[in-house]
């Protein structure tokens, strides 16, 4: 006889995925755990042996959120041999294309960040990821540093505070007048500005 096949990881992203569209429409602070169990079709009880509370399920949400995009920079800055102007690109549309399926649910995940302005688990998740990210971040500059493709008086770590503060600030200001902005369009005008001003000086040919 077979071994019954573990269905926990499958069990959790369904729930995950109720709770997401839960907190969609109610809102966090009115969505219930009843609420959850119903939309992902389980018992109360059930849902409690995966998750304790609306605050657990509100950090396994941002570990879902935020992981996608931490694996794809610890990616990039393992490629070494790919130059690191190229790699940035490449961040800065798949950044772009992992939000992009989240338009929806936006509103949700800022009312996450309200949470987090209170000292408490939501601040220490978040926190983690921001720290996380730019230390990464700085890392992949300091690799164009070293071979040359930027500019030698950047700071990495300030850069990557500034990078990381920039995009946050366009997502913020489409999530707040989605009509009038064309996120795409902006977003790839941005990283290239960006980028051209980490780039070296190019030497003149009277020099």
């Amino acid at each position: 006889m077979s071994p019954r096949p573990d269905v926990s990881a499958q069990r959790k992203a369904q729930i995950l995925d109720a709770a997401l569209r839960v907190f969609a429409r109610k809102g966090f602070h009115k969505a219930r755990m009843d609420d959850i169990a119903e939309e992902a079709g389980l018992s109360k009880g059930l849902l409690y042996w995966y998750f304790r509370s609306k605050d657990a399920l509100i950090e396994a949400l941002l570990t879902v959120l935020f992981e996608p995009d931490l694996k794809d920079l610890e990616r990039l800055l393992a490629d070494t041999q790919r130059p690191v102007p190229e790699r940035l690109r490449e961040l800065a549309r798949n950044a772009l294309t992992s939000l992009l399926p989240y338009r929806e649910l936006m509103p949700i995940v800022y009312e996450f960040y309200a949470l987090a302005a209170r000292p408490g688990p939501f601040q220490q998740a978040i926190q983690r990821y921001y720290q996380h990210y730019q230390a990464l971040l700085a890392d992949l500059l300091t690799q164009g540093l070293a071979r040359g493709e930027l500019r030698a008086d950047l700071d990495p770590e300030i850069t990557a505070l500034a990078l990381l503060a920039q995009f946050e600030g366009l997502t913020l200001m489409w999530l707040i007048a989605p009509d009038s902005m064309n996120l795409e369009e902006r977003w790839e005008a941005v990283a290239e500005q960006s980028l051209a001003t980490l780039l070296p000086t190019p030497t003149s040919a009277a020099a």
